[in-house]
């Protein structure tokens, strides 16, 4: 007999027109592993920005939660404080709306941070977190050396001074969601990771739990086209993807930008997943005093999974220069295309990088070890090729579907005996 399982995702899975950033693509690629398994019953849980009614589509249940749209005067009043005082009963009754018309046998919640996790502690039947970031570390790490929030008091904007809702905000609210995080981290009996960062941390906060390692699935165009990256031509070519947040790095990568420029090496620096019209880049262009146009750093802003393969297969390097992650999908991506890879020792990176074996480690903000380390891969092609050729290797190991769906099967099979 099959095994209920009930996910509960800020995302809709492999629902077809729903609406949905393209970086959210690992929950639907597991979807698509889970759901043709004849052992698995699956329902989704998730959130939506729009009234919908409960529908099936290919065998799975999906189960919108609506996230009433706000009215300008209660956006105010929560960028005013209001993020303080969250009500998540209203997501609690939900969910348990949902569990009892599903009656699921195990919930599979993916992330600490999404308000469904609020469901922890509120039934009988076994949830299983499937750790994402920890929002207690991250807001430690939230601003680069030398920046704060008062760093963003001048020059005087509206978002910041009038609606408050940029990174003042965005720094206060996750402390404020991370207090709770911590709260709802008591009542976890398991949880599923992938890094000896997460287990640790997962050991720290909820020693109670039982910790299950399973990774991770990746898009579909990054196994089609895995082990393909080829060196070519003499002109550095960095790529780098990263989101409009404050701690993914692009101060580093300014600065670094900086200083292969002021060394003379040939390169371009190419940065997914932001614009050139970002408040982020104004902002770092003005503090650092540095211009992106003239250390040859290039925005692409948001791309698809196969706009991003190909950037990824004409690059010479990918670097991470997140000050705090656990396992970016995007780096685990560049790698299993064979891209030999650079990432910051924080978090969860080093379960991913074994120092110049497959692939290398910089200090966060070593801005002069990573420009050197570029440096360095531009002259030395054959090393190159070894950290791809490696890197490579256990990326495929790691994401292999049929040993991540054993994995997870297994979990479920553990939660339910």
């Amino acid at each position: 007999m099959a095994i209920r399982v009930l996910w509960l995702s800020t995302e809709a899975g492999m629902l077809q027109d729903n609406n949905s950033y393209h970086g959210g693509g690992w929950v639907a690629s597991l979807q698509q592993l889970v759901a043709y398994d004849k052992s698995v019953s699956l329902a989704i849980a998730f959130l939506s920005d729009r009234a919908m009614d409960k529908l099936e589509q290919d065998g799975v249940v999906y189960y919108p939660i609506n996230k009433e749209k706000p009215t300008a005067i209660q956006k105010l009043r929560y960028y005013y404080g209001g993020y303080k005082r969250i009500d998540h009963s209203l997501y609690i009754e939900r969910v348990k709306d949902v569990i009892g018309d599903f009656k699921p046998d195990v919930i599979h919640c993916f992330g600490m941070e999404t308000p469904l996790a609020s469901i922890l502690g509120q039934t009988d039947i076994p949830v299983v977190v499937h750790l994402q970031g920890v929002l207690s570390t991250y807001s430690e790490a939230f601003f680069p050396p030398g920046i704060n929030k008062f760093s963003f008091l001048w020059p005087v904007t509206i978002r910041e001074y009038v609606l408050r809702n940029n990174y003042i905000f965005a720094y206060n609210s996750m402390c404020s969601r991370a207090s709770y995080e911590k709260a709802l981290f008591k009542k976890l009996h398991y949880c599923m990771g992938r890094t000896a960062w997460d287990k640790n941390v997962s050991r720290l906060l909820a020693p109670q739990s039982v910790y299950f390692h399973c990774d991770e699935v990746l898009r579909d165009p990054f196994y089609e086209h895995a082990g393909q990256w080829r060196l070519a031509g003499k002109k550095l070519r960095i790529v780098s993807t990263i989101s409009n947040t404050i701690y993914k790095g692009l101060d580093l990568i300014l600065k670094t930008a900086s200083n292969l420029t002021n060394a003379g090496i040939d390169f371009v620096w190419n940065v997914i997943g932001i614009d050139a019209q970002c408040d982020l880049v104004r902002f770092f262009e003005h503090s650092l005093g540095i211009q992106s146009g003239k250390v040859n750093v290039r925005y692409m802003g948001v791309m698809q999974a196969d706009e991003i393969v190909t950037t990824l297969l004409e690059s010479s390097v990918y670097v991470h220069p997140s000050y705090i992650d656990n396992s970016p999908n995007s780096l685990c991506e560049a790698q299993i295309l064979g891209l030999p890879v650079i990432g910051t020792y924080v978090g969860g990176i080093p379960s991913l990088i074994e120092n110049r074996v497959t692939g290398i480690l910089v200090p966060a903000n070593g801005s002069y070890e990573l420009a050197y380390q570029l440096q360095y891969i531009q002259g030395h092609p054959d090393f190159c090729r070894e950290l791809s050729q490696n890197g490579f290797a256990v990326a495929m190991k790691r994401h292999n579907k049929e040993k991540i769906l054993k994995d997870l099967i297994t979990v479920y099979n553990k939660l339910v005996g």
